[in-house]
């Protein structure tokens, strides 16, 4: 009779441990949203790997069983009330900010205004405006070959662009028989009709190299993508390293002759330019216009260049 008994009151715990352990079925509770989490992660507290796979519209099937084909390797973490306010944030991985400078630029260059009242005395009537240019001939090139990017918002698509950069500047005179040298006082126009060695003059111009130094606001748009439209503007400053002059003629026995002269043709020593860029992933338009004068004040004619080009970013 105890034996028997013994048995009866074994029987209900030998039934319990008989029993394979049932796992619970992965669900999403008060969710709108499934989420996986990666495996490499222990605890759904870790949240930089989170990822949106399905959206749940129907929040009053709680418990809704998850689809584990769905997530393949991944675990299935499921996440309380606390998360809901991330996982807008965790759908929406926005690229990285790197702004557009760095590469080469090629643009065409003019005189934007030009004030030669300098230079209306008797002995420079017959000069007109000397320093008019050849636009189709006077171009600038940019090697720029630094660039620093600086993030200012959340989204990655808004910051500062600044670096450093050569610009090149060709300006040929549209009157080949025109050239300039630097005078005691000022800039003096030189006509080369008085040379008689330069039977024909192929070209004749001024050329000046920069170290140049950006500071611009760049806005890429749409921020979702890596490849973006992006469009910026600031100041771009400049330091003189070299500027000469160059003659290319022909002397009366048909041999091609080259004249130079270096030196600072009354110039100031640094500028400013306006910069403006348009483009999208490699390609851009630009513009630049130059605050500062060319010259010295009182040693040459009131002049501001702008560029208009196209750029490729590196």
């Amino acid at each position: 009779m105890k034996l028997l008994l013994s048995f009866l009151l074994m029987l209900p715990i030998l039934k319990i441990s008989a029993q394979e352990p049932e796992h619970p079925q992965d669900t999403v509770d008060g969710k709108n949203e499934l989420i996986i989490i990666s495996s490499e992660k222990n605890t759904p507290a870790d949240t930089s790997e989170l990822i949106i796979i399905q959206d749940r519209h129907a929040s009053d099937k709680k418990g809704m069983p998850i689809d584990n084909s769905i997530v393949k390797n991944h675990m299935i973490s499921i996440t309380g009330k606390k998360y809901a306010q991330s996982i807008h944030a965790m759908n929406r991985q926005y690229p990285s900010f790197e702004g557009h400078w760095s590469g080469f630029y090629y643009g065409f260059v003019n005189f934007g205004n030009t004030d030669y009242s300098l230079y209306h005395g008797k002995e420079y009537h017959e000069y007109g405006d000397f320093m008019s240019l050849d636009w189709a001939h006077s171009f600038a090139m940019q090697f720029n070959f630094f660039k620093h990017s600086i993030n200012l918002v959340k989204r990655n698509n808004f910051g500062i662009v600044w670096g450093l950069g050569l610009e090149y500047q060709r300006l040929r005179f549209e009157n080949n028989y025109t050239s300039v040298t630097r005078g005691e006082h000022r800039l003096e126009p030189v006509d080369l009709h008085a040379y008689p060695e330069m039977a024909s003059i192929k070209r004749s111009c001024f050329k000046t190299l920069y170290l140049t130094v950006p500071v611009m606001l760049e806005l890429q748009l749409p921020a979702e993508y890596k490849e973006r439209f992006y469009i910026s503007g600031g100041v771009m400053g400049g330091v003189r390293l070299h500027s000469k002059t160059k003659i290319v003629y022909r002397d009366a026995n048909d041999k091609k002759h080259k004249q130079k002269e270096k030196d600072n043709l009354h110039m100031i020593p640094f500028k400013a330019d306006l910069v403006g860029k348009i483009g999208y992933q490699n390609v851009c338009l630009w513009g630049s216009y130059t605050l500062t004068n060319l010259f010295k004040a009182d040693k040459g004619p009131e002049l501001h260049a702008y560029t208009i080009g196209i750029g490729i970013n590196f």
